[in-house]
């Protein structure tokens, strides 16, 4: 204790500084672990570099899918096929779940392939307004140059949901349909 009395305010400051040091010396070596841990991620070769190189060629690919869905949205089978899907399932449509089978393949003189895809609704018995029908034909053609209806077959339903309406009956304004729909391209040249 006659230690401690006799100890300068000069000399106290170091002991305090002295303990504070010793304590704060296991953050510091953290601290320098993640500097040299930063240092080497950042440098050629390391994590940093091949994170950023991933970044930029994804960049490139979102740029390249973008130009290509600006651009015309049909160039295969499959993508006619998830075409047709969007547009029925567009809020202004509102056709919902359709079906359509395999399409019909033919193939002209002139090297033109046309596909003709028979599209109707999923449930056979469900009916549509005419505005719907409408809507979704129209929408079909109007967002490729690709895509036609090249038929269309539409029957009237009875307020009781019945076909076949009699001469003397007022249809509702609920409809069944059926429609081809043909997209015509040519051959990627070999």
């Amino acid at each position: 204790m006659k230690f401690l009395k006799e100890m300068t305010l000069a000399q106290s400051m170091i002991i305090v500084c002295l303990l504070v040091g010793i304590a704060l010396t296991p953050l510091v070596y953290a601290n320098h672990k993640k500097i040299n841990d930063l240092t080497t991620a950042v440098s050629e070769g390391g994590d940093l570099s091949r994170i950023v190189g991933q970044i930029q060629s994804n960049s490139l690919l979102y740029t390249q899918l973008y130009a290509q869905k600006s651009g015309e949205s049909l160039q295969g089978q499959d993508q006619t096929t998830a075409y047709i899907l969007k547009i029925a399932g567009d809020d202004f449509v509102e056709m919902g779940r359709i079906n359509f089978p395999k399409p019909q393949r033919s193939e002209s003189s002139g090297g033109i392939v046309d596909e003709t895809f028979t599209v109707k609704p999923d449930d056979p018995r469900r009916a549509f307004g005419r505005v719907n029908i409408g809507n979704f034909l129209y929408t079909l053609e109007s967002r490729t140059r690709r895509l036609r209806v090249t038929q269309l077959s539409m029957d009237a339903l009875t307020a009781a949901g019945k076909q076949n309406v009699l001469p003397e009956e007022f249809p509702s304004d609920k409809w069944t349909f059926t429609c081809k729909v043909t997209s015509r391209s040519r051959p990627a040249s070999e």
